[in-house]
């Protein structure tokens, strides 16, 4: 007999959570954002970059349920990486997130093909844009 008792199979909440990946270039924000977004119960983050280009490659290994991005990055531009899921990917929900001129650039993200947006102002804002993309809200 094996004294050891047997594995529980995965829970419902285990299995029911949404895969998030996140592109934003600085790291500090990026932590903030996976700090967030890990503290609610039913997402979990599969994957961060801090580029278009490593994102991309990164989010084809991942196959994240939700991408959230930063507009304005170092090298890239973050509705580049909208442009380029929403090409490939059309039903994927994405999220576009700055801290400049929000009006501007929120309505540039949605031109792209963002299905949601949030400035960062903080942790609420980006959860309740990433519910709204998800249909949650």
């Amino acid at each position: 007999m094996d004294p050891s008792p047997p594995l529980s199979p995965p829970t419902a909440a285990t299995d029911a959570k949404v895969r998030v990946f996140v592109v934003d270039d600085h790291e500090l924000m990026r932590r903030s954002m996976v700090a967030a977004l890990e503290r609610e119960s039913d997402l979990i983050v599969c994957g961060q970059a801090g580029d278009a280009p490593e994102a991309i490659v990164a989010i084809a290994d991942c196959r994240p349920d939700l991408v959230i991005t930063d507009i304005q990055l170092k090298s890239s531009s973050g509705l580049d990486i909208i442009k380029a899921l929403r090409a490939r990917l059309p039903a994927l929900p994405i999220v576009a997130v700055t801290m400049f001129n929000v009006q501007h650039y929120s309505q540039l993200a949605r031109e792209a093909g963002a299905s949601a947006f949030a400035a960062k102002d903080g942790p609420e804002q980006l959860i309740v844009a990433v519910r709204q993309a998800l249909g949650h809200s």
